[in-house]
């Protein structure tokens, strides 16, 4: 191929393009198409290389930190393993002897992952790691769907879900945590939901509830849907997995399980309401209205004033949810794909915010809210404004502000006595508060 050198002399200058004979005049002062398009394509190129630069240097940091995750060792999975192997051997799944790592999940949650049992502890880890990296793709490909269906997302719209979202996906990948599974199976149930599967998404919601009663919180709301089928569906086979392990401790061994891990939840969790790593609402009100090591209380009040405050903050979070729900009504057009996309996302951030043991990382479950705001923040500032919208520069803000307190302060940047500081002051708590308080704008305002 031939190209004649563009220059801005006098009259026109023929191009040859390819192996045809056309010929475009360039004339002084106007583009000429073929001109246009090469400097179109040359913009695409640099595109192309923008994004694959940044690809690049994320591949990197990726497989250095899963490199360094598995040569560290994942604590909370080395609680899952050995529970694992203890199924195998049918021992005792709750001993105090553990120490700080005690199994706290379901015993049927062991006999579930006995086979992994069967591997080292350094093969199981790597099995683990990659489960839970399927899980996430998975999980956040169907959040995708749900908000977007097959639309093409907007540029960049994943990476920055997974920046706002790091502090949390990242710490739940070094512990080798469950939440990533929990969350896949919720996505999975809300997919049957929608296409009116509702034994299938029972099913798949007692799977969540069995290794964390956390996701407990989606059964009042499908009450209030009227989902009968499922949520009777969700309590009879949440029924058969609890007796599930007595295939192999027997009926009367497995009735001691569930009462050892009753036991060690109730001893172990009241002591754990306040420390630093502790971002629920439990942590929040227990810091700040109670005396504690910490010394950020503004009050003194009593456990029992405290724990009533707490109860009441919970009904009345979500009693706004159900008052959200009842605004969808009143939306025509909404911006997300499927209307429930809100009330979704608040019930996975629940999950984490109404659990007395809600560590930072559990936050994990606020990925759908991330990805609704980063996606509406996309859209109205960055590209199409959709109707009643206009550039929304209130959420473009908050989520400024959102990962200043969530991602930026850390210790590796505002060093470790600052860091503990925003611990003990709940600001990833309050990064949760700003993430409700921007889907109930979007709901409020008629746009999702």
């Amino acid at each position: 191929m031939w190209f004649t050198k563009w220059c801005g002399g006098l009259g026109a200058r023929p191009t040859r393009l390819g192996s045809n004979n056309n010929t475009i005049p360039h004339v002084d002062g106007v583009l000429s198409p073929a001109k246009d398009e090469f400097f179109t394509a040359l913009k695409m190129k640099k595109t192309n290389y923008v994004k694959i630069a940044i690809y690049v240097i994320l591949a990197i940091v990726v497989i250095g930190f899963f490199r360094n995750t598995l040569g560290r060792g994942m604590n909370d999975f080395d609680v899952v393993h050995r529970a694992a192997t203890r199924v195998l051997h049918t021992e005792n799944l709750y001993n105090f002897e553990d120490g700080h790592y005690l199994y706290k999940y379901s015993p049927f949650f062991a006999l579930l992952v006995a086979p992994i049992g069967l591997l080292p502890l350094s093969y199981a880890s790597l099995v683990w790691l990659l489960g839970m990296c399927v899980s996430l793709f998975f999980i956040m490909k169907m959040a995708k769907q749900m908000i977007m269906s097959d639309k093409p997302p907007p540029a960049f719209f994943y990476i920055l879900s997974l920046l706002l979202a790091s502090k949390f996906l990242a710490r739940e990948i070094r512990l080798g945590q469950t939440d990533f599974l929990i969350l896949l199976f919720i996505f999975i149930c809300l997919l049957f939901t929608e296409r009116g599967k509702e034994f299938l998404a029972g099913i798949f919601l007692a799977l969540s509830i069995l290794i964390k009663p956390t996701s407990l919180v989606f059964l009042p709301y499908f009450l209030y849907k009227k989902r009968f089928r499922l949520t009777a569906t969700t309590i009879l086979i949440s029924l058969v997995f609890l007796l599930a392990p007595s295939l192999v401790y027997g009926f009367s061994g497995n009735i001691n399980l569930l009462l050892g891990w009753k036991k060690i939840m109730s001893i172990s969790s009241p002591p754990l309401l306040a420390v630093d790593m502790n971002q629920s609402i439990f942590a929040l009100f227990h810091r700040l209205l109670t005396s504690t090591p910490y010394g950020v209380n503004i009050l003194n009040l009593s456990y029992t004033t405290v724990t009533a405050i707490i109860y009441t903050a919970i009904v009345g979070l979500f009693g706004f949810l159900l008052f959200l729900n009842k605004k969808s009504e009143t939306i025509e057009k909404p911006f997300v794909h499927s209307k429930e996309s809100i009330e979704y996302s608040l019930l996975f951030i629940f999950m984490a915010l109404f659990s007395p043991l809600g560590w930072f990382q559990n936050y994990s479950s606020s990925i759908l809210a991330i990805m609704i705001l980063v996606y509406y923040v996309l859209e109205t500032n960055f590209s199409k404004i959709p109707p009643k919208a206009g550039k929304d520069k209130f959420i473009t803000f908050m989520l400024v502000l959102f990962f200043i307190l969530v991602d930026i302060i850390n210790f590796e940047t505002v060093g470790r006595r600052l860091n503990d500081l925003s611990l003990y002051l709940s600001f990833i708590t309050w990064g949760i508060l700003i993430l409700i308080a921007c889907l109930s704008k979007l709901r409020l305002s008629r746009i999702a």
